[in-house]
């Protein structure tokens, strides 16, 4: 397996940012887009080249752009979903029996993906699976082929099976900037920032974001003191499921001027997690969400709200904040995110004791 071609799978924000700084890293760039999405990205098909501009400047050339799974993955050790986690599942079965258990699929953000593309590929082969807590990069497309990096965060990843870490960490530590690993992938979910973070200043924002209101921005005006008060409140959830299953995870450690947050604990206030917010030079120049159909709702409620309601029935944590988020997006959205979004049964994790899930979070195996 060649260590220094990547795959990456994904066509958007995040994708185009992966593939330029892999590629100013040093790395070969096998970019891959599903057929059906194609379309999306004709110029980088027919330039075979990524544009960035902001913190990463250039036109980087790829190794590959291709709708071609089996191309784009052949002989590559390194497999990356950079998608939004609505799409694990997609890609779970477009990878089922095309992989071997000499690969690595890393998925950045992971929201469990390595527990759902377990469930679907199985045993036989499973490649060592890796997922990441957050995106690394406050990026946007500025246009057909260019990404606009405004920001590098630094990332950390859960290992299944756990003992893979010391064998992978130096080559990944070469591929990203990697500020700390997790127990496993299960505290990696938990440690998730988007569904804490967007679902405050999304759920008392809806107006402004469903009348399409081009001047909204949702760090810089969405991030009033009642929305940040419910993110607090979410934030505690998570935490308690967490503590419930032996981890002790950070707050929202995604903004870089939140440390004094971290060393008070559970004692920090909603004012510091409003100037935290919109201190961040990276964050707050993004605008939108201009649609609640935007995956600021339609990912943050089906793939990190649901299944961290449901860990924390299986361990006896209750969510109401959490489920009331839930519930309320089903209205707005008239689709069922208790039904559509991700349960146990997909986290391969149904009628698991709480040490079961552990065991099976950090081997693999049940």
């Amino acid at each position: 397996m060649n260590k220094k071609v990547v795959a990456v799978l994904g066509g958007g924000n995040g994708a185009h940012a992966l593939a330029a700084d892999l590629t100013n890293r040093g790395y070969l760039v096998n970019l891959y887009e599903m057929p059906r999405f194609k379309k999306n990205m004709t110029k980088v098909f027919e330039t075979k080249t990524v544009s960035s501009i902001g913190v990463i400047e250039g036109i980087f050339e790829m190794n590959m752009v291709t709708d071609d799974i089996e191309e784009a993955i052949k002989d590559v050790k390194y497999i990356v979903i950079l998608t939004p986690a609505f799409a694990h599942a997609d890609y779970a079965k477009l990878l089922k029996g095309k992989v071997t258990s000499d690969q690595v699929i890393v998925s950045i953000p992971g929201a469990f993906a390595s527990l759902k593309i377990k469930k679907i590929i199985g045993s036989d082969p499973c490649p060592v699976l890796v997922d990441a807590n957050n995106l690394m990069y406050d990026a946007r497309l500025v246009e057909p082929g260019k990404v606009n990096i405004l920001e590098l965060d630094k990332i950390e990843l859960g290992f299944l099976p756990t003992t893979a870490e010391a064998e992978l960490m130096p080559e990944l530590n070469d591929m990203f900037d990697i500020c700390g690993t997790f127990h496993d992938v299960m505290e990696c979910g938990l440690a998730l920032i988007n569904p804490a973070l967007h679902s405050g200043p999304c759920i008392l924002n809806a107006g402004p974001i469903e009348y399409k209101n081009n001047d909204f921005y949702l760090y810089e005006h969405g991030f009033t003191p009642s929305a940040t008060k419910i993110d607090m409140r979410l934030d505690q959830e998570r935490k308690a499921i967490a503590k419930a299953l032996g981890y002790d995870i950070n707050p929202f450690h995604c903004f870089p001027n939140i440390r004094h947050i971290e060393e008070r604990g559970e004692e920090y206030e909603w004012q510091d997690l409003y100037r935290a917010a919109h201190g961040d030079i990276g964050l707050t120049p993004i605008g939108g969400p201009n649609d609640i159909f935007s995956r600021y709702l339609t990912e943050d409620a089906p793939c990190g709200l649901v299944p961290w309601s449901c860990i924390g029935k299986a361990v006896g944590v209750p969510t109401p904040t959490i489920d009331s988020i839930v519930n309320l997006y089903s209205v707005f959205h008239e689709i069922d995110w208790w039904e559509k979004g991700v349960t146990l049964e997909d986290l391969g994790l149904t009628d698991l004791t709480k040490e079961q899930m552990k065991t099976y979070c950090e081997t693999g195996t049940k």
